[in-house]
């Protein structure tokens, strides 16, 4: 019985108890040969408030301390990680799926623009199919072991952030502001909707300073917020 017909959500007392049908995952399956222990997703309200620079320098520092990292790009119209780390060409795939890229320091990264013929190509695609690749660098990207995942999402709560949140197997959020303003307002209560763990940064330096101080990630992988509050620093 669906919560439109009035479920309690008390199985024992009702009347319809073994013949409803139970909800359906709607997360995507990973690859075969993927082991992603802990995936975090960077956010925004706006753009240009630091979002890529503050994924790729968690990924970095992570790495220093001993763990595998990986970055998957989200952001599939504006992609940036593969320069930012300077890795040029293309990703090559095997019958086994897709391999990410190697930075200098051993952080997996994938991106649209791996993909491109030419890293300038312009990314004219509508939003299914921006969503179906998201999907893809989960599924078909052999990321093999990697104990820290980190997705750089574009700003906003469209297509992609939206699959993410729903695809994919969050471990927690973090969010990026410069002020507080209807775009981030309404960032929070689309990550509420989706009972997400969260933390949001006032800047960019604030959340790399944070996670250089305090163990790692510790501020947001407490579990679910209950009740949906969030954690601002």
């Amino acid at each position: 019985m669906s919560e439109a017909s009035g479920c309690s959500g008390n199985c024992s007392s009702c009347s319809s108890k073994g013949s409803c049908s139970k909800p359906q995952s709607l997360l995507e399956p990973a690859n075969h040969l993927s082991e992603v222990k802990k995936v975090i997703g960077i956010v925004s309200g706006k753009g240009g408030v630091g979002k890529s620079m503050v994924t790729s320098s968690l990924a970095v520092m992570m790495q220093r301390r001993g763990f595998s990292t990986a970055i998957l790009d989200a952001d599939i119209t504006g992609p940036s990680i593969p320069k930012m780390f300077g890795i040029t060409g293309r990703a090559q795939g095997t019958e086994l799926g897709i391999d990410p890229r190697l930075t200098s320091k051993g952080t997996e990264v994938m991106s649209v623009n791996l993909l491109l013929e030419n890293t300038d190509d312009p990314v004219v695609w509508r939003g299914p199919v921006i969503a179906g690749t998201v999907k893809q660098f989960w599924s078909d990207v052999v990321w093999g072991e990697v104990d820290y995942m980190f997705i750089d999402m574009p700003p906003g709560t469209g297509d992609v952030p939206l699959t993410v949140y729903q695809s994919l197997p969050l471990d927690a959020i973090i969010g990026m502001y410069q002020a507080i303003n209807p775009n981030v307002n309404g960032l929070l209560n689309c990550l509420l909707v989706f009972n997400l763990p969260f933390t949001f940064f006032k800047g960019m330096l604030d959340a790399v300073i944070c996670f250089a101080i305090y163990k790692p990630l510790s501020p947001i992988l407490h579990g679910r917020n209950s009740g949906g509050k969030s954690v601002t620093a």
